[in-house]
């Protein structure tokens, strides 16, 4: 406690940052900046690109997860002959035995992150790049770079198609429109549903290819291969093997409120074990703007965990037998394993007035519940017959084509552009 009180103190009278091109120097409080977009500019022109480079940003600079993930698995499967660099936050706290030994870790932050993208021959990334951008990267001749993006049949809408964009500031769209989005090449989806989302909602005019995602592919792999993660999961957050899993998933709020995380676990776990037998454990993954407040919003113990630091959400989703969110994208990937999923939604009108959203939730196969008397009472009343069905033609209304090898044909492509 001490010890961070004076880091505070410290940082009251005298503080170095990046913000933008600039580093920008606080001395009690007295702001002084250094413009250093000459020495980016410079960096990027003197920087070649390398033929066999790749480098991955997962959600700026998290952990081993999501897409970039299994693109990156693919590659070492096959043994090609790249080198595979990861964008990472907070690189000397890193466990870095997440990471497979081919992968190697560099900054997210400052001008080495900016050089090891100037040298990449293909830039991976699952969002968009503008705090890269904002840093000084510009996209170079020689350069690729492939969005693979981080939803799946979302229901939120997103970027160009919300209302006054009221998700972000006129900095950051003005930034997507006129750079990030021109700078792709290719963009992946894996419905025809998702092609009009993103032809309608992302500023961008350029290929989009239907390959599946490639973090999707988990849910095909062999009972052997998904009991081999369900045993990593079921270690990592120390929960007894014979107990069943349902992973509460919530959204972020762009208002920042907390009030709608109010899940009554107790409850919750009483009608999951009257519905559908055996022992109960609820594990509860936080977005990470949210996950700080872990502690505070539940009482974690051996029924209720905390995944929030868990990496890679497909895993959980894979080790799960049941579960809830109330927007996130992840129950459309949870839905491909054909196990229970639920809506819980406490802000559900204000909600959608707000944000906004492509269809309405009651469209989904997933149970919908605005408060906790609700969803104990849809757990109950679940139908898995009916709800398998209303899957199957959620699916194919949405054109979806998941089949598990998305991952090949995205490596399919990074071999065709390598050898270009």
């Amino acid at each position: 406690m001490i010890k961070n009180e004076f880091k505070k103190i410290i940082r009251n009278i005298f503080s170095l940052r990046n913000d933008g091109t600039d580093k920008l120097i606080t001395i009690f409080g007295i702001p002084i900046r250094i413009d250093c977009s000459r020495y980016y500019k410079d960096l990027m022109k003197n920087t070649s690109v390398i033929k066999n480079k790749i480098i991955f940003n997962n959600f700026h600079g998290s952990l081993y997860g999501c897409n970039p993930k299994y693109i990156a698995e693919e590659i070492i499967k096959r043994k090609l002959p790249y080198n595979l660099y990861w964008m990472c936050k907070q690189i000397k706290k890193v466990d870095k035995s997440i990471f497979p030994k081919e992968i190697l870790l560099v900054p997210f932050n400052g001008c080495k992150s900016i050089k090891e993208l100037a040298s990449s021959r293909i830039i991976i990334s699952n969002v968009r790049t503008n705090l890269l951008i904002n840093r000084g990267w510009t996209k170079k001749e020689g350069q690729t770079y492939i969005q693979t993006w981080h939803g799946s049949l979302g229901i939120k809408k997103i970027d160009a198609a919300v209302g006054n964009y009221s998700f972000a500031t006129k900095q950051w769209c003005d930034v997507s429109r006129e750079y990030d989005s021109k700078y792709m090449d290719y963009l992946l989806s894996n419905s025809t549903f998702e092609d009009k989302v993103f032809e309608n909602g992302l500023w961008y005019e350029g290929p989009i290819l239907k390959t599946g995602h490639p973090r999707n592919d988990v849910f095909f792999k062999t009972e052997d291969d998904k009991l081999k993660i369900k045993e990593k999961v079921f270690s990592t957050l120390e929960i007894d093997r014979n107990k069943k899993i349902l992973l509460y998933v919530p959204s972020y709020r762009d208002d920042k409120r907390l009030d709608c995380y109010g899940l009554d676990t107790n409850s919750l776990i009483k009608a999951l074990e009257e519905k559908f037998g055996g022992d109960w454990v609820v594990a509860i993954r936080l977005h990470p703007h949210v996950k700080k407040y872990s502690t505070s919003l539940y009482d974690f113990g051996e029924k209720v965990v905390d995944a929030s630091f868990y990496p890679d959400i497909q895993e959980l989703l894979v080790s799960s037998e049941a579960a809830i969110t109330d927007y996130s994208s992840c129950i459309f990937d949870f839905m491909l394993s054909r196990k229970p999923g639920f809506i819980f939604a406490t802000d559900l009108d204000e909600y959608n007035t707000e944000r906004g959203f492509y269809y309405p939730l009651e469209e989904t196969p997933f149970p919908v519940a605005k408060n906790n008397q609700d969803l104990c009472q849809n757990i109950l009343n679940f139908e898995n017959k009916k709800y398998v069905e209303e899957v199957e033609k959620f699916l194919k209304d949405k054109g979806c084509m998941e089949d598990g090898h998305a991952s090949e044909r995205v490596v399919d492509l990074i071999e065709k552009i390598i050898a270009e």
